[in-house]
């Protein structure tokens, strides 16, 4: 059975503040009774996107890896939730590695308009970017740019925007404005997948 929610840690540091941030997450979906699998990717085998061309032709990755199955749960999925460290104004490098490898869904759809994920299904996205710095005008803008793309490619309507900034000095949990703000917008996130569902 396919997770309801996939949670996605774009954070190669154990036990800091995505890490914790994603447990969370996890921790408010099972007490509503949502299915959710948290993939922390820098422990999984994902290989770059070399750009070679086969999914153009075929709207499938040539690669077979721990990418391979997530395919499948982007389109049986009700909703996706990514969390990344801000990387020189970006999400980290293993995280766009997993955007990347969305490449074959997005020409599966866009190059031979014959979609692998059913387009029709609505699914609702959230990402949430840990900055460690205090706030400044281009913190989050890369980040933000390349999420747009990736929940467009899986077909998730990214409704939920959330931006954690300096974390050197004030950790997520010590952080309780923020937390207040993400399990506000958690309940209105579980609301829309299950409005989603009643439709």
């Amino acid at each position: 059975m396919h997770p309801e929610i996939l949670i996605i840690n774009g954070s190669p540091r154990k036990s800091k503040n995505c890490f914790k941030i994603a447990n969370e997450v996890n921790n408010v979906l099972i007490e509503n009774n949502l299915t959710s699998q948290i993939f922390n990717i820098y422990d999984m085998e994902i290989d770059y996107c070399t750009a070679c061309g086969f999914c153009d032709k075929t709207g499938y990755c040539r690669i077979k890896d721990d990418m391979t199955p997530m395919y499948e749960m982007f389109d049986k999925a009700k909703g996706v939730i990514v969390i990344s460290p801000v990387h020189f104004d970006c999400i980290s490098a293993k995280l766009k590695t997993v955007v990347d490898r969305t490449q074959a869904i997005y020409a599966s759809k866009y190059v031979l308009n014959k979609s692998s994920i059913d387009r029709n299904k609505r699914r609702i996205g959230m990402y949430i970017a840990v900055g460690g710095s205090q706030d400044y005008e281009t913190q989050f803008m890369g980040g933000q740019t390349v999420m747009d793309f990736f929940f467009k490619s899986v077909n998730n309507k990214l409704l939920y925007n959330l931006h954690l900034n300096n974390t050197d000095k004030v950790e997520y949990e010590e952080n309780i404005e923020f937390r207040k703000k993400l399990r506000q917008n958690l309940k209105y996130y579980i609301k829309d997948i299950n409005d989603t569902v009643s439709e």
